[in-house]
């Protein structure tokens, strides 16, 4: 049920729907030194699309099935890797299209941008009418007989201003995370390198120098093995999460039937992935008491009365330590970190006290990173139950 004012028709009946194409690759003249913007679905991402990746020439549009789209075309990706599939952009420039975009000209009297929320809000139903084989893709038949929501025109228009708001609060927070984040990453650059002193508790700036060492002097690995299988939850170490449920990144538990010869890991214990340390696979247990991990990964403790567990957690996560790890594997060919390797890593060590406070400072970075990050999803959550109600009619808009 829609509102009386509203009208429910195919979207062919109120826009023409067609798709680009691709020039011939090996036709030099349709490509080198091109101006024209060429999209493909890698670029259609629920956004206004301002530039594009590759260019094609005035030659190469001449000679075949490309069609130069207008600004305010609609693109709904038919085909895609991944979640490409379904989604939609709008085309704030003229521009060309590949065949696996396919655009949508509303007729006059419809507004792009509340069709772009429209669409946009139809992701997941779209790639449910993906046709069936062995990759499931859109067709131009099943979007021109998309049954659509049409309000009055001046409706339409307020409908997109109010969500574009929400829209320009989402960009400015994502833009707040990426800020902070490089913020973050440029401290950590100064403050685990000695390069930037912080005060103590009495407003003394820090001085000295770093003991210079190794990993060895505080690290010990521990070898405990899941005998009897007493231990059920299976971990993995991802490149940017630490450690997870491997179905949370797989969506199914992976592991042998026999899980004795597993690690165990225990809550404040690190570990890592020798074969993958150089790309960032390391973490420290704090979301369970206790877990087992496949042979291969390494676990250690860090001797708490030498080096502050928080500080060394930020350390590995930094540049200096990834340039470190980098340095130990050369001439690799595997480009493996056992745990002697990680031993013999140089480990410059400030006093107890200035661990904790470089790792208080950081701490600190991450919380105000993770309240921008929950106020971002919340702000998505939000937009999202809106969509739900202003496309629909369910809730009407004030018209000035």
């Amino acid at each position: 049920m829609v509102p009386n004012d509203w009208e429910i028709k195919r979207l062919d009946e109120i826009a023409r729907v067609t798709s680009g194409g691709t020039p011939s690759r090996s036709k030099v003249e349709y490509w080198q030194n091109g101006t024209i913007p060429w999209v493909t679905t890698s670029e259609v991402q629920f956004n206004t699309i301002t530039k594009s990746a590759e260019f094609i020439t005035l030659e190469g549009l001449n000679n075949s099935s490309a069609k130069l789209f207008e600004p305010n075309t609609l693109l709904i990706a038919m085909y895609g890797q991944g979640k490409t599939r379904g989604q939609v952009a709008k085309l704030g420039i003229q521009a060309c299209t590949n065949q696996a975009c396919a655009a949508i000209i509303l007729n006059d009297n419809n507004n792009s941008d509340y069709f772009f929320y429209y669409l946009s809000n139809l992701y997941e139903a779209l790639r449910d009418l993906s046709n069936d084989g062995s990759q499931k893709n859109l067709s131009s038949g099943i979007i021109k007989s998309l049954f659509v929501h049409i309000p009055p025109i001046k409706e339409q228009q307020k409908i997109a201003e109010i969500l574009s708001t929400w829209d320009k609060a989402i960009t400015s927070t994502e833009k707040l995370i990426v800020n902070s984040e490089q913020q973050k990453k440029a401290l950590m650059q100064q403050l685990l390198t000695g390069k930037k002193r912080l005060l103590d508790e009495n407003g003394v700036r820090f001085s000295g120098e770093w003991k210079r060492t190794q990993l060895k002097t505080f690290l010990t690995e521990s070898t405990l093995r899941n005998k009897n299988s007493n231990i059920k939850r299976v971990l993995s170490i991802t490149n940017h999460s630490g450690f997870i449920l491997p179905e949370e990144q797989f969506s199914k538990r992976v592991a042998s039937n026999n899980v004795e010869n597993y690690k165990v890991v225990k809550n404040g214990q690190f570990g890592y992935n020798p074969s993958r340390l150089n790309v960032g696979s390391f973490g420290r247990l704090d979301q369970y008491k206790d877990g087992i991990l496949s042979p291969m990964y390494v676990i250690f403790n860090v001797d708490a009365s030498k080096v502050h567990s928080d500080y060394f957690l930020f350390w590995m996560g930094s540049g200096e330590a990834n340039q470190r790890i980098k340095n130990s594997t050369q001439g690799s060919v595997r480009e493996s970190v056992g745990f002697d390797a990680l031993c013999a890593i140089p480990f410059n060590l400030p006093s107890t006290f200035e661990q904790e406070k470089i790792a208080e400072v950081l701490s600190n970075a991450d919380r105000e990173i993770e309240l921008l990050k929950a106020k971002l999803e919340h702000l998505k959550q939000e937009k999202k139950a809106l969509m739900q109600q202003l496309l629909t009619g369910k809730r009407r808009v004030v018209i000035n």
